[in-house]
């Protein structure tokens, strides 16, 4: 059965990492791509492409409906997690008027993802494993914070990605200087070191059974993932567990952990396919095949996509002629 698939955001690197491990799957799918940007490179890699609104525009979603119901689109994806959480706002509504299936948490969810602070707040009600932390604004929190773990320090904006708006303070009159200039930020404990950094993906299956997780060791260029290496350690793999059925997630998660005093200590939750997703198909989870395979096709074992594998990927770019003049 050929399936239409829609997806949004088709300029990013994890929306474009989707549809490569559509188009390597042998999936039969005709894909639909859409940016805000009408000279997305993305364009030339999908079978159609739309020029989309803004996810805070309010023609986003009168937009999205029209789309999927034109296209007649069974399934909708997005590595931008300002669609996905506009499309969480709407789900209701979406669902109504059109046929589609949209692979999003709730907003609940995406707010403890997208939140640093609320990423501690959340780890350390529920017991698990979390790094010190204070909110930038509260003075007492901070004093605490410095007595208890000392420098450096890390200080993260609470809605950031990446490293951007990221600082390190090693001293208190950095800290001082710094303070005042701090809206919308979070205060952290430096945990372990490069070295011991992880990224984890796990899925959880649409009634809510957790199916597996990969460990990769990975490394970075310009906040993309050029390399990674699966690991095997079960600590970290009974931690990521853990975090996964607390936070009751269908469908995939992203956790970005460091060994830290010989403990996995999270430090980031991204509710969503990550940029990681081709590289850990190759590597035999293939979450984002399971995922189209019962929410399109009602499959329900899916245990023939988590095989993982020993191995390693590495990220290269290559070049595509998309015109001659």
């Amino acid at each position: 059965m050929r399936i239409s698939i829609l997806l949004l955001g088709i300029s990013g690197n994890v929306t474009q990492g989707v549809n490569a491990v559509i188009k390597a799957s042998g999936i039969d799918a005709k894909v639909v791509g859409a940016c805000v940007n009408k000279n997305s490179n993305g364009k030339y890699l999908v079978d159609k492409f739309y020029l989309s609104p803004y996810a805070n525009d309010e023609n986003f979603i009168p937009w999205l409906i029209n789309i999927c119901n034109k296209e007649k689109i069974d399934l909708v994806l997005s590595g931008v997690e300002e669609n996905i959480y506009t499309i969480s706002k709407n789900i209701e509504k979406l669902k109504f008027e059109t046929n589609s299936i949209f692979i999003v948490a709730n907003t609940e969810q995406l707010e403890i993802g997208n939140d640093k602070l609320k990423t501690c707040e959340w780890l350390k009600n529920n017991k698990l494993n979390y790094p010190e932390f204070a909110d930038a604004q509260n003075k007492e929190e901070i004093e605490k914070l410095v007595k208890n773990v000392g420098f450096p320090i890390i200080v993260k904006p609470r809605n950031g990605k990446g490293s951007k708006g990221l600082f390190i303070v090693n001293n208190r009159d950095e800290l001082n200087k710094l303070l005042p200039k701090l809206e919308n930020y979070v205060l952290e404990e430096m945990l372990g070191d490069e070295e011991n950094e992880y990224t984890v993906a796990t899925y959880t299956n649409i009634y809510g059974v957790f199916q597996d997780a990969i460990i990769l060791k990975r490394r970075l260029q310009n906040g993309n993932t050029v390399y990674a290496e699966t690991v095997f350690n079960q600590d970290i793999y009974d931690e990521c567990k853990r975090i996964t059925n607390a936070l009751g997630i269908k469908g995939p998660l992203n956790i970005q952990l460091r060994m830290h005093k010989n403990k996995p200590v999270c430090f980031e939750l991204n509710i969503r396919f990550s940029g990681t997703t081709p590289i850990r198909d190759l590597l035999g989870f293939k979450d984002l095949q399971a995922a189209i395979s019962e929410y399109c096709y009602k499959k329900s074992d899916l245990r023939e996509f988590f095989n993982v594998k020993k191995g390693k990927v590495i990220r290269i770019f290559k070049e595509q002629l998309v015109e001659e003049l």
